[in-house]
C-alpha cells in the first residue's frame, strides 16, 4: 500500500489544532463507517505536520501542552487504530498472496527503527528475545529476526490478531523463527528472555511494573516511546512509568521516525555494583557530581530545602562548606556512585551540645530517581547504623516534609513520629506541614537486618500508586 503525502492545506498550517480535530473525526467515520481512506490521509498529513517541527523543540513542546488530555488521548486512539487496520489490511493481502512481505507501507522505517534499537543493546548478544505488543503484522519481531538471526517470541493480547499474524509467519516461512502467544497463554515465561521490546502503543506503566517483577537480572528492556510533536501519536513513558528501572541509554526519533526508545534495566540490577562511601572532602568533581544529583531531584521535588534547582554560586559555595565541615568532622556524608557519578547521597550531623552528644542528625537523603528499588536505600540504612556505632550516636533523628514518599520511606524504615510543624516550609508561596522523625541506632540495625532478610521486593519495596 503506498500513499503519496500530500502538502498541508494552508489553513492546517495556520491552525494545526484543526488538522488534529480532523484526524479525531476521521477516526470515528473510520469505526462506525469503515471509511479507512479519509483517515489515512489525515494520518499522513498529520505525520508530515510532525515531521515538519524538527529541531523546533520549544515550539513543538509549546503547542502539545496547549492541548486538552482528551484531545491528545483521541489522537493516540486514531492513529493506533490506523496502525491496526494498516497491518489487519496488510496480512489478508499477503495470505491471498496479492502483496510480499517488503510491499508492507512501514516496512522500511520499522527496518531502521529495529536498527536503531539493536544498537543501544550493550554486552553480550541475547540468547532469546520477547516483544510485548503485537498484532496481526508482527512486523518488529520479524526485523529483529532478519537482523539478529535470533529466534523472537512476541505477545499480543487479541487472540484473532495472534491466529492471523501466526498464519503470516507461516505464509513468510518464518514460523520456526517468530513465535506468538496470547498474552494470557502459560506457554512462556517472563524470566527466561535476556531482551524485551515493549510496544509504543498503550499504556506502559502495567507492562513494566510486572517486567520489574517478573524479569530476569541483568535483563535489558527496549521500552518504546515518544518525544516532542511526536508524543500526538503515541503515548509517551513517564517517570512513573519507569519507577523502578535505571535508562542505560536512549535513541531519539528523527526525520520520518515516530518511535523513540529507552534502554533499562532493573534499579536492582543496575544497583548491584553501585559503591557506598563515607568521604572525607569534597572535590572539584565530587561538587560538581553532588551539585548534579541535587539538581535532578530538585526538578521533580522541593523537599531537600530548596525551591528549585540550585544556581552554580550558590551550589559552589554550599559544597565549600559542606567541605570544611566534613574535614572538621562536624558532618559526616556518604555518596553512592557507579562509574564515577554519584547516584545517592546523605549526611549525618553529630549534636555538639554537650548534654546532646548521643543524637546525631540525618539531612538531605536523595538517590537518582534511576535507581530508587534498587536496593540501595537499604544498603544505605546499614551503613548509617554502622556509622552511628563508630560515633557512639544512639539516637537518629530527621525531619521531612509530611505526606511526601520520602516521609513514608523514612517510616518504612522504622522511624517514628514524634512531632508535627504546620508552618515547616515555604515554596512560592505555599507552606507545608512538617513531620519530625526519630529512632534508636539498635532499632535501625534490628530493621534493617528484618528486611535484608525478608528480602522485600529485592532491597527496596516501591509502594503502588
Amino acid at each position: 500500500m503506498s500513499v503519496a503525502i500530500r502538502p498541508l492545506p494552508f489553513k492546517t498550517q495556520e491552525n494545526p489544532v484543526l488538522l488534529l480535530r480532523q484526524v479525531c473525526d476521521s477516526h470515528k467515520a473510520a469505526v462506525e463507517r469503515d471509511d479507512f481512506s479519509q483517515l489515512h490521509d489525515n494520518i499522513m498529513q498529520l505525520e508530515r505536520f510532525i515531521f515538519s517541527f524538527e529541531g523546533d523543540e520549544g515550539e513543538a513542546t509549546n503547542l502539545v501542552e496547549a492541548l486538552t488530555p482528551d484531545l491528545i488521548t483521541a489522537l493516540h486512539a486514531a492513529y493506533s487504530y490506523w496502525e491496526g487496520k494498516l497491518e489487519l489490511q496488510f496480512a489478508e493481502d499477503l495470505l491471498s498472496g496479492q502483496v510480499s512481505l517488503s510491499d508492507y507501507f512501514l516496512y522500511g522505517r520499522f527496518d531502521q527503527l529495529l536498527r536503531r534499537e539493536l544498537a543501544l543493546v550493550s554486552g553480550g548478544w541475547p540468547n532469546r528475545i520477547l516483544f510485548i505488543g503485537s498484532r496481526a503484522l508482527p512486523i518488529s519481531a520479524i526485523h529483529m529476526h532478519l537482523q539478529t538471526g535470533l529466534p523472537v517470541d512476541c505477545v499480543g493480547r487479541d487472540p484473532e490478531a495472534v491466529a492471523l499474524s501466526r498464519q503470516v509467519l507461516q505464509k513468510c516461512k518464518l514460523d520456526k523463527s517468530v513465535r506468538v502467544f496470547c498474552e494470557d497463554d502459560e506457554s512462556y515465561e517472563i524470566y527466561a528472555y535476556e531482551l524485551i521490546v515493549v510496544s509504543a502503543a498503550g499504556p506502559k506503566k502495567s507492562v513494566l511494573r510486572h517486567l520489574r517483577k517478573k524479569c530476569r537480572p541483568g535483563c535489558q528492556i527496549l521500552c518504546r516511546t515518544s518525544q516532542g510533536l511526536r508524543s500526538l501519536v503515541y503515548p509517551p513513558a513517564n517517570d512513573r512509568d519507569v519507577r523502578g528501572f535505571h535508562m542505560k541509554s536512549q535513541q531519539r526519533a528523527e526525520g520520518d521516525q515516530t518511535i523513540s526508545t529507552l534502554l533499562l534495566e532493573t534499579a536492582g540490577s543496575a544497583a548491584a555494583d553501585v559503591r557506598l562511601t563515607w568521604i572525607h572532602g569534597i572535590d572539584s568533581r565530587l561538587a560538581s557530581q553532588i551539585l548534579r544529583l541535587m539538581n535532578r531531584t530538585l526538578e521533580e521535588e522541593t523537599t531537600i530545602g530548596f525551591p528549585g534547582p540550585i544556581e552554580d554560586e550558590t551550589g559552589f559555595a554550599l559544597m565549600r562548606q559542606l567541605h570544611a565541615d566534613v574535614e572538621a568532622g562536624r558532618r559526616h556524608v556518604l555518596v553512592a556512585e557507579k562509574d564515577g557519578t554519584i547516584v545517592g547521597q546523605l549526611i549525618l550531623t553529630p549534636n555538639s551540645v554537650p548534654n546532646h552528644h548521643h543524637m546525631v542528625e540525618l539531612t538531605r537523603g536523595t538517590i537518582d530517581r534511576s535507581f530508587r528499588g534498587g536496593g540501595l536505600a537499604l544498603r544505605a540504612f546499614a551503613e548509617v547504623a554502622r556509622k552511628c556505632e563508630e560515633l557512639g550516636r544512639e539516637v537518629i533523628c530527621l525531619d521531612v516534609r509530611a505526606g511526601t514518599m520520602a516521609a513514608i520511606w523514612w517510616q518504612h524504615f522504622g522511624f517514628k513520629p514524634f512531632g508535627l510543624l504546620s508552618d515547616y516550609s515555604r515554596v512560592k508561596d505555599k507552606r507545608y506541614q512538617g513531620l519530625f522523625l526519630s529512632q534508636s541506632t539498635a532499632d535501625l540495625k534490628k530493621r534493617v537486618e528484618e528486611l535484608a532478610g525478608k528480602s522485600v521486593a529485592a532491597g527496596d519495596p516501591l509502594p503502588e500508586d
